[in-house]
């Protein structure tokens, strides 16, 4: 093992713990860039001897001669052996886990795994040691045995999904993790791009074939704080001269950091007669336009009318929205679309204006309440906060009664409406509400009880 390679991890350790003085890298608060104490060589071989294994050269290194868990990718390093998401009955097992493959729990046939299956025991993986966690139900595995014997690979345990990170060993791995953190690269899911600053990421895209490893290097420049004027060109001509997904993502990276250079052609894209094209400018326009930067707005706002892809008008009504525009006048058109999830984001963003405002257009709300879709009423009836027409009441009472149950959430939002209804006395219910609405008149007594 080069004891060079320990030697600058050690040196590195110092400096991205000065690069980082606030600790705000995703998990280093939880490490705060120390290791713990090293661990013997002879409680390293104790481990090995007790579960039949040999640690892989490099990690075995580590945690013996830098620290036994501590800073590290994520929430950090495990001591070893500690912390484990899974059983280590079955750590000295040949592992067949090969990329793109499923975790399959011991005694599973593989190609047979049934996703309702459920050991009565901890999940039991063979050939895997759990050195980290990410959050949730991602854990990082170092690979004990089998043809990728040292490789450090990350595991959903819900899904049961493996991604094998691009470095040969764990202290490959953990260097380009210090190396990334002191050039300030975006770490929040660090090892899943591709490593290299923008200079060896186009290296890669020359060197190889393979569309696949293009886009992964393309993709891998998101991490980088920042590209050369160089490569700003070697993207334009990519985008310019390549198509599909490689063309899609050389205007992803460009748009991300260069959005000024990127915008004519996110305005081409937008007048597009292909959705997937408008839907992927769009979101460009909302993940990379410079904050406080909204001079899309009345393009998108004239794009509106026109737009029948659900997913493509989210993207326009948030972008508006955020943009300060006046979202009501511009969704009414939408409460009676043919399309179900535009008319639910029409309401959605109606909802958000002001009381007084959503009260001049109840008979268009009152009409969305009336939806044969339920899930449209519910919105409809979420964006009718702080409205108190009495033209509602009738609306409400046919809700009541088509909605026996609160399954669908209908009938308790009628009463928190309802709540805010200016009624302050019983008598005053008896007198005001027409004895017809027996659920209102119902649910507003209750309301009115001590």
């Amino acid at each position: 093992m080069p004891r060079e390679q320990l030697y600058r991890i050690r040196r590195k350790l110092e400096q991205a713990a000065k690069a980082d003085p606030e600790c705000k890298v995703f998990g280093a608060r939880a490490h705060r860039y120390k290791l713990n104490e090293p661990l013997s060589l002879a409680e390293l071989r104790r481990f090995e001897r007790e579960h039949g294994i040999a640690l892989p050269e490099p990690y075995a290194a580590f945690v013996t001669e830098l620290g036994n868990g501590g800073a590290g990718p994520y929430y950090g390093i495990h001591p070893l052996g500690a912390k484990q998401a899974i059983d280590l009955d079955l750590i000295g097992h040949p592992s067949p886990l090969r990329p793109g493959a499923k975790l399959e729990p011991s005694g599973t046939p593989s190609g047979d795994w049934d996703d309702d299956f459920e050991d009565d025991e901890d999940e039991k993986y063979p050939g895997l040691l759990n050195i980290g966690e990410q959050g949730c139900s991602y854990e990082t595995m170092l690979m004990i045995t089998g043809d990728y014997r040292g490789k450090v690979i990350y595991a959903d345990l819900d899904s049961r999904k493996t991604f094998f990170t691009y470095e040969a060993n764990f202290l490959d791995w953990y260097e380009r993790w210090l190396d990334e953190t002191i050039a300030g690269y975006d770490s929040a899911w660090f090892g899943l791009r591709r490593g290299g600053d923008d200079r060896e990421l186009m290296e890669l895209y020359r060197s190889v074939s393979e569309e696949s490893i293009k886009i992964e290097a393309l993709e891998g420049m998101l991490k980088l704080p920042d590209i050369a004027d160089e490569t700003v060109g070697f993207l334009l001509r990519q985008y310019h001269e390549s198509s599909g997904e490689v063309c899609r993502w050389a205007l992803h990276v460009l748009a991300k950091m260069r959005f000024c250079q990127a915008e004519m052609l996110i305005r081409q894209k937008l007048r597009s007669q292909d959705a997937a094209d408008r839907l992927h400018a769009l979101q460009l326009i909302k993940w990379y336009m410079p904050e406080g930067d909204w001079h899309f707005t009345e393009e998108l706002a004239a794009m509106l009318p026109l737009e029948n892809d659900e997913e493509a008008f989210l993207f326009l009504a948030m972008i508006l929205s955020e943009a300060g525009a006046d979202m009501l006048p511009l969704m009414l058109p939408f409460f009676l679309n043919p399309n179900k999830d535009i008319r639910i984001q029409a309401l959605y963003q109606a909802g958000k204006s002001p009381a007084s405002v959503k009260a001049d257009y109840v008979p268009k709300f009152i009409a969305a309440l009336e939806d044969t879709e339920v899930r449209v009423q519910l919105i409809a009836l979420q964006a009718l906060r702080g409205v108190t027409d009495a033209r509602l009441l009738e609306v409400f009472e046919r809700l009541l009664q088509q909605h026996k149950t609160d399954k669908d959430y209908i009938r308790s939002n009628v009463r928190g409406l309802l709540e805010e209804f200016p009624f302050r006395s019983l008598e005053q219910v008896e007198r005001e509400v027409p004895s017809s609405l027996r659920q209102v008149k119902g649910t507003l007594r209750k309301l009115m009880e001590p």
